[in-house]
């Protein structure tokens, strides 16, 4: 509901919003900063909260919540690697099963070194790791997961096309767990219309190579890109349904997200990967 508000103040709020009084909230013109605060991995430092409500599930009864706080970090070239790097880690605080019980999850760090970014495209390798921080059974795999990675961009004009695979494996930990081995693959998409909105589509589907299960979801998001005082803030609400009748899954919910964007924590120059 927090979320919902920013966004609807968002909306409410006059266009000719006043000077960096610490109290108007003005419209970003910049799409390039939309693109940014819709893709998975950012150009930009991010950090992100997002949560993720489910009123019904397939094979299982009850409601679901997962509480997440993730942080993009980019890297310049050199800093690690002679390669720039885009770097997601995602801390699930607090994740509520159907079941009723409410525990922390699995943390997930993902790396990107990107090979290549000229002519407003975008790739690179890398991996990612999964850590079994998970504090209730029910909230996590239990398992230590490593795995490869990849992800693709396009940026033409007002659009944000691309997709991140990651496969995580695993092979330590709780020897009474199953052994885990699923590919992730999420395709986004971002349109810019304006004065800050945009809508995205960023499905998270699931494919276990163990079970043969698979997670097949749709979604359709709109959001905005503003300014409180003078820091850039994004903020969006996605609905989504799944496809698929595997079990247990999210038969839908609703996602809402809340980004506090630092464009300028490193120049572009130094980062050699263009907005």
């Amino acid at each position: 509901m927090l979320f919902l508000g920013v966004l609807l103040g968002s909306v409410i709020a006059p266009s000719r919003a006043g000077a960096d009084d610490g109290k108007s909230v003005a419209p970003v013109e910049q799409p390039d900063l939309g693109k940014q605060a819709s893709a998975p991995i950012s150009n930009i430092l991010q950090i992100r909260i997002q949560d993720s409500y489910v009123p019904e599930s397939t094979g299982v009864d009850g409601q679901g919540n997962v509480l997440t706080m993730a942080l993009t970090m980019p890297l310049p070239a050199y800093r690690l690697l002679p390669f720039p790097q885009l770097s997601l880690l995602t801390m699930p605080t607090a994740i509520t099963s159907p079941g009723g019980s409410t525990g922390f999850g699995d943390l997930r760090f993902l790396d990107i070194a990107v090979l290549e970014a000229v002519h407003g495209v975008l790739w690179g390798v890398g991996p990612i790791f999964v850590f079994p921080t998970a504090s209730q059974p029910q909230t996590g795999q239990g398992k230590w997961q490593l795995g490869p990675a990849g992800a693709v961009a396009f940026t033409p004009e007002r659009w944000l096309i691309g997709l991140i695979a990651q496969n995580p494996i695993s092979f330590a930990g709780d020897r009474e767990r199953k052994e885990t081995n699923a590919l992730f693959l999420q395709p986004f998409i971002s349109y810019q219309l304006g004065l800050g909105w945009f809508v995205r589509s960023q499905p998270q589907m699931v494919f276990n190579w163990r079970s043969g299960k698979q997670v097949l979801p749709l979604d359709l998001g709109l959001g905005r890109v503003f300014k409180v005082g003078r820091q850039h803030v994004s903020c969006f609400i996605e609905p989504f349904w799944n496809t698929s009748g595997d079990g247990p899954t999210p038969a839908y919910g609703f996602t809402f997200g809340v980004s506090f964007l630092y464009p300028d924590f490193w120049p572009v120059s130094r980062t050699g990967i263009e907005p």
